[in-house]
């Protein structure tokens, strides 16, 4: 019965980080709200649509709660493992197989071959998801074991390189545009880390990279930038109109500016205090994919901007705990993983607020911890519970240095 307890048990580590838990339960019991209040305006539809929602929301949350504790409870054997990373390939390949199974096997959703369809009506799974929070685990292990052993640079860098490649071209394939801004930012910043004195060149090239992607993102969104894409990519091109609806959506409002305008009527009249929750007109047919990518100008037009405060206080609690102990990590695998995670958290939050807003081109990423969606949610919870894991180690570790 004692270790079917444990199995069983909820409680998180010693010296776990109680402001990030914190933040984590109310976001994403507040994007459960919202999530059920978007759904509503899907039950015209089919009357059950509340109740499924519920159902899977409530059952998503569960396992991924779960296997949070659970991962911040044993990430730190699973580091000191020195096979652990044998068992990370194996994951990878994994993760390598249910993206060939997309490209090769799914049903396009949008343009894009994003998601396998579970049976029962349980929803999606999107592998792409599950490869960003693969690849930021996987790259702090890498260099965790590596510490200041004397290897080549193609040692340091092969393994977690050749994932990143294959998971690129997988996802390039699907397409899916706003998947490869993540896992490129996410590699191109991890790699900047650590202190190893034989990634000074790599670093310098990742550095570049970053830099021209944010000079080439910010030319493609002048009207000289858009004429520049659209000889290149032709003017009927689908990656094309995103960039020209974020430079004005109401040029194609019945067009592939539909949803981008939409969503701006509902920010525009959310105001400050809101219209009340539930009580948002737009969610009635004229967001599609409301409780997903466009859950932000719903919680703003029936929250106001107090319902974006509470989005922006929650990012902001997280994201200052994981760079506060990662500034304090005593290597650099368990700091790129918090700062890895900081990084898939911040652009998820840049893309798909810009995105709504029109600041940035529509990518379809969601609002982590907020947007319905299991693949995403289970994502971000594992994560939190290896932050949570690396925490408690960094704690414990600076504890024994005062004594």
């Amino acid at each position: 019965m004692k270790k079917l307890g444990k199995l069983f048990s909820l409680k998180m580590p010693p010296m776990y980080d109680r402001w990030i838990h914190a933040a984590v339960i109310i976001l994403i019991f507040f994007g459960t709200i919202m999530v059920v209040s978007t759904s509503v305006g899907m039950s015209a539809q089919s009357p059950n649509i509340v109740r499924n929602t519920i159902i899977k929301q409530v059952l998503f949350l569960i396992i991924s709660y779960f296997a949070m504790v659970k991962v911040a409870r044993v990430f730190q054997l699973w580091l000191r493992n020195k096979n652990f990373l044998q068992v990370l390939d194996v994951v990878g390949v994994l993760v390598a197989a249910l993206l060939v199974f997309v490209v090769l096997f799914s049903t396009p959703v949008n343009g894009a071959k994003s998601w396998i369809q579970l049976p029962g009506g349980l929803g999606t799974i999107q592998p792409s998801e599950f490869a960003k929070a693969f690849l930021i685990v996987y790259m702090g292990v890498n260099i965790y074991h590596i510490g200041p052993q004397r290897k080549t640079l193609m040692q340091i860098i092969f393994r977690p390189t050749f994932f990143f490649i294959v998971f690129a071209l997988l996802i390039i394939a699907q397409p899916d545009f706003g998947t490869i801004v993540v896992l490129t930012m996410i590699f191109l910043i991890c790699n900047i880390v650590p202190s190893h004195f034989k990634l000074s060149g790599i670093q310098t090239l990742c550095k570049i990279a970053l830099g021209c992607i944010v000079v080439g993102l910010a030319f493609s969104m002048t009207h000289f930038g858009i004429t520049v894409l659209e000889k290149l990519l032709g003017a009927d091109n689908y990656q094309l109109a995103r960039f020209i609806n974020a430079d004005n959506p109401f040029t194609q409002i019945f067009g592939t500016g539909y949803n981008l305008t939409y969503s701006l009527y509902a920010i525009a009249n959310g105001g400050i205090t809101g219209l009340g929750l539930g009580q948002s007109a737009q969610k009635y047919g004229y967001l599609p994919e409301a409780e997903t990518d466009f859950i932000l100008p719903v919680t703003i037009e029936e929250l106001g901007l107090f319902g974006l405060l509470v989005i922006v206080i929650g990012y902001g609690i997280i994201l200052y705990r994981l760079f506060y102990f990662a500034k304090r990590a005593a290597d650099d695998g368990t700091r790129m993983i918090l700062v890895g995670t900081a990084v898939y958290l911040s652009i998820h939050f840049i893309l798909n607020v810009g995105g709504v807003s029109a600041f940035l081109p529509l990518t379809g990423v969601p609002l982590l911890f907020i947007s319905s969606g299991g693949s995403s949610l289970l994502s971000i919870m594992v994560l939190m519970g290896v932050c949570q894991s690396i925490i408690s180690l960094i704690r414990r570790q600076r504890k024994r240095v005062l004594r």
